[in-house]
């Protein structure tokens, strides 16, 4: 019985303890625009920012608090989501005479809207049969 009892809390923590799969979702930085302009995400994704632009370049959010590091023509920089981080972004030039961002990038913690309409669908499905 107690090596029963022994195996079981082995195998318990050990499926307690498996972390959950993160998610890589690649950001295309165009010279007017981001691809896609919306990247869904969780905390502990990665996020690989591809230069598709004629020069070096940071991607920053918009308080500063993040930032890339420099990266050139058809290079990437790849970067960890948390949890707390700032959810917009854009990089230098995108700025009109004022000195505000004319393009954004955006980060979203929630789900995608295909995933959204997907699980509302399968759920009306569920009620019906």
């Amino acid at each position: 019985m107690l090596r029963k009892t022994t195996l079981m809390a082995g195998l318990a923590t050990l499926f307690i303890s498996t972390p959950v799969q993160a998610d890589e979702h690649e950001i295309t930085v165009l010279p007017d625009a981001y691809f896609p302009e919306t990247t869904y995400v969780s905390a502990g994704d990665t996020i690989v920012f591809v230069n598709d632009t004629d020069g070096v370049l940071t991607v920053t959010a918009n308080d500063d608090t993040w930032a890339t590091e420099e990266f050139g023509v058809d290079q990437t920089e790849t970067m960890v989501v948390l949890a707390d981080m700032t959810k917009n972004f854009f990089h230098e030039g995108l700025a009109d005479e004022d000195g505000n961002t004319t393009i954004q990038g955006f980060i979203n913690f929630g789900a995608a809207p295909l995933d959204q309409a997907s699980s509302t669908a399968a759920e009306e499905e569920e009620v019906l049969n």
